[in-house]
């Protein structure tokens, strides 16, 4: 009987704080659209996925660009998606359902900036279902990390105890449970049912200037290694990658000339060493498209829905 407590007590402990985790994970941590996109992914089947940044998540719309190509696809970006998220993604949809092509959408500033623990920094590996895949995830972002991430989740999303009781009554509403999309509109976005987030015209300017720009002196050599993984797995799997990068306001493309044009040599020969077909948009004509600050809700460069659309034919080109 002694043994016995000796074993039970412990074990009673560890279940006891695997529920607090969860409780607490469930009540701070952020809800995002990736959840339904995961969801999407897990119960369809789609011939082209979209990764990348938030500048895909509302450039790209998947119903324009498969009305032209007659294909089904997803978008897949996400704002503080890094190049390792954006492989894993790709990974877990070779294991349940694998597209014939993906799609890219590379902002050159992710590849140059530290990554730092921060609410996103998990926000994807999150949603992924148990999985090989997601314990070779967590060993490629995870481990080595603070230790707290691992044993207490919750702890990057500590801040958000403020708002708690309204997060989880969000999350156990039946909109929330049901993957309904509409949970994540609201009057200046719209998340639709193939993943785009599209920007209303009603939404008000982002006049911010911080904008992450590429600085080749602080490439990130784990995105490079990344990518390099995705090249490799879509190569092993027979699935056609295709990378873009989507334009920018005139204004800031004028005003950080130097970095986009070092960002479009440097990629340009990179993606050719990689044997990848590379479209910079920052330089190819998009009929119709507004390149002004008309065209974008702020100077970062997320477009507004109706531009997305005309720049989604231009993809659907390249996808076809």
């Amino acid at each position: 009987m002694h043994n016995f407590k000796k074993i039970i007590y412990p074990i009673v402990f560890i279940i006891l704080i695997l529920c607090m985790n969860q409780i607490l994970m469930l009540a701070v941590s952020p809800y995002t659209e990736f959840r339904n996109d995961m969801h999407k992914l897990e119960t369809n089947q789609y011939d082209t996925l979209y990764i990348g940044t938030s500048h895909g998540k509302a450039g790209l719309n998947p119903n324009v660009i498969d009305e032209i190509t007659g294909e089904k696809s997803l978008n897949m970006c996400l704002g503080g998606e890094e190049m390792i998220d954006s492989y894993y993604i790709v990974k877990e949809a070779c294991r349940v359902n694998k597209p014939q092509k993906v799609v890219y959408e590379l902002d050159p500033g992710y590849w140059a900036m530290k990554v730092a623990l921060s609410p996103e920094y998990l926000t994807i590996y999150d949603e992924f279902p148990v999985s090989n895949v997601k314990a070779e995830y967590y060993m490629d972002k995870v481990w080595g990390e603070d230790f707290r991430v691992t044993l207490f989740p919750w702890f990057l999303y500590r801040k958000g105890i403020k708002g708690a009781k309204q997060r989880l009554e969000r999350k156990l509403s039946k909109e929330y449970q049901e993957y309904s999309d509409s949970f994540y509109s609201n009057d200046w976005q719209k998340y639709t049912e193939k993943g785009q987030i599209a920007i209303s015209r009603n939404t008000p300017f982002n006049a911010s200037e911080d904008i992450v720009l590429w600085d080749r002196k602080k490439m990130n050599s784990e995105a490079a290694e990344a990518f390099e993984k995705l090249v490799k797995l879509c190569k092993k799997e027979g699935i056609e990658l295709t990378v873009v990068t989507a334009p920018v306001p005139q204004e800031t493309f004028e005003k950080y000339k130097s970095n986009f044009e070092d960002a479009d040599k440097f990629f340009t020969n990179y993606m050719l060493e990689q044997g990848v077909d590379y479209y910079n948009f920052n330089y190819i004509d998009i009929p119709g498209f507004d390149r002004s600050i008309n065209g974008f809700s702020d100077y970062e460069g997320h477009m507004y829905e109706d531009q997305a659309e005309i720049f989604s034919k231009e993809i659907a080109k390249i996808v076809k």
